[in-house]
């Protein structure tokens, strides 16, 4: 289950990035970027007044982000992107970061369930191997299993 949802994610990774390349210009008239994965970006100034104010500076910037949403419907990443902040230090300043979905993209997730499927592979073939080498056991036990319930 794990990989068919990394596949799906994935999936619409590579949508994204399709789409930001195509639309590059009309991100750029908007003061997006994009980099080489795809990842949709910019940097968002704070207003003086709320320097003062950190507490309220993360929900402005996300107030913000509600200024582009017809581009992103026209675009078709509205429904796939999420957003992602970053105060800038020293700057009175957030990095933006749009991207899609990465619940299944992490380096450990996918190293686990790496192992998971190697552990079962490697205990399946143990299991061949045995019944292989020991078949006329194993057929003798399976046929007094099989005659004790019926």
């Amino acid at each position: 289950m794990y990989f068919r949802e990394l596949y799906e994610e994935i999936k619409i990774w590579k949508k994204i990035r399709r789409i930001a390349i195509e639309n590059r210009e009309a991100l750029a008239e908007n003061d997006f970027r994009v980099d080489w994965i795809g990842r949709i970006y910019t940097v968002i100034n704070l207003p003086d007044e709320m320097m003062d104010r950190p507490d309220l500076q993360e929900g402005w910037v996300f107030m913000q982000l509600r200024n582009y949403d017809k581009l992103f419907m026209d675009i078709g990443v509205a429904d796939v992107i999420f957003p992602e902040i970053m105060p800038i230090p020293d700057r009175g300043a957030f990095l933006l970061v749009l991207t899609g979905p990465k619940d299944y993209l992490r380096g450990w997730k996918f190293l686990w369930n790496l192992i998971k499927i190697g552990g079962l592979i490697v205990g399946l073939r143990i299991v061949y191997v045995l019944i292989r080498n020991n078949w006329e056991t194993v057929s003798t036990w399976w046929n007094n299993l099989i005659s004790y319930f019926f």
